[in-house]
């Protein structure tokens, strides 16, 4: 596994928040895409943003998600998602969603359901209190 920046940490967390948001499941050419970067998901996170801007709802719930991480590392607190066991989870349950038959429902079943109020760490709302 690649070590994770704080940067591909936030467009990772916002990618599968927003994905968890979709009611539909993605184009098929979306999937296939998602699933090839799920493979080999360290030097591919680059493409999350391209991928999002292809469908208009989802790239509007990937920049909602993305100004939520954002702003959580904004307040001075040290996020715990710096700590290498919770990025190397947070990888994990992205290439497990990606390469899902369905990555939206995968999401959605890997997401914690109250989106609400943001944790102080990207993979705690992955992952509920984790």
């Amino acid at each position: 596994m690649t070590a994770l920046t704080p940067q591909q940490e936030n467009s990772l967390a916002a990618f599968i928040t927003a994905l968890a948001q979709q009611e539909t499941a993605l184009p098929p050419t979306l999937t296939n895409q998602l699933q090839a970067i799920g493979h080999s998901l360290g030097g591919r996170i680059v493409e999350l943003p391209t991928i999002a801007a292809s469908l208009p709802d989802l790239n509007q719930a990937y920049q909602a998600a993305l100004v939520e991480e954002r702003s959580e590392g904004d307040g001075g607190a040290t996020l715990v998602s710096n700590d290498s066991d919770d990025s190397a989870r947070l990888y994990e349950k992205a290439v497990e969603i990606f390469t899902a038959a369905d990555p939206v429902e995968a999401a959605q079943q890997n997401v914690s359901p109250s989106l609400g109020r943001i944790v102080s760490a990207p993979f705690k709302r992955l992952f509920g209190n984790g």
